[in-house]
């Protein structure tokens, strides 16, 4: 499916945003409810929802100037592939690589050693989900005959 041009790619960049927010908002609910009542995480859940809330819209200014940008042109150079699996894999490296590297660029990886694999796993779990979805959405707009919707490796997609 062809996920290319400014609009498909500021809808992917949204995507985008709503993936990391369902992720990040699920990890911290589960966090918070498993913490102890009395422990100190627990009594910092407001100030830990907060910087959820300032790292997400941190996050859409960044997706917004970096991502962007990244993902138009990283859907000129896959404009060739038309497997859907290669543009997915191939958004979640790239959205691995902007993180780590934007993470780098701020100095958030020199505080603890495993915030590299967390920055990386945020990018390509965003931006590999966002484009995943965005083929979805985009195959069940595109009309397709009986005999094309049965050739697709997921089989016909109908509203």
């Amino acid at each position: 499916m062809s996920v290319r041009g400014p609009k498909a790619i500021a809808a992917l960049c949204l995507r985008c945003l709503a993936v990391l927010t369902l992720v990040n908002g699920a990890a911290l609910t589960v966090f918070l409810l498993t913490a102890e009542a009395d422990s100190p995480w627990a009594r910092q859940a407001p100030q830990t929802i907060y910087y959820l809330g300032v790292a997400l819209v941190v996050a859409a200014v960044l997706i917004g100037l970096v991502g962007f940008p990244a993902g138009v042109l990283t859907a000129r150079l896959l404009e060739k592939s038309s497997r859907e699996w290669v543009h997915v894999a191939v958004f979640a490296a790239v959205g691995a690589l902007l993180s780590v590297t934007l993470c780098a660029w701020f100095h958030l990886l020199q505080v603890v050693a495993w915030y590299t694999l967390v920055a990386a796993a945020e990018g390509a779990v965003g931006a590999g989900v966002a484009r995943w979805w965005t083929g979805r959405v985009m195959a069940r707009q595109t009309p397709w005959t009986q005999e094309q919707g049965a050739a697709l490796p997921w089989g016909k997609i109908t509203p």
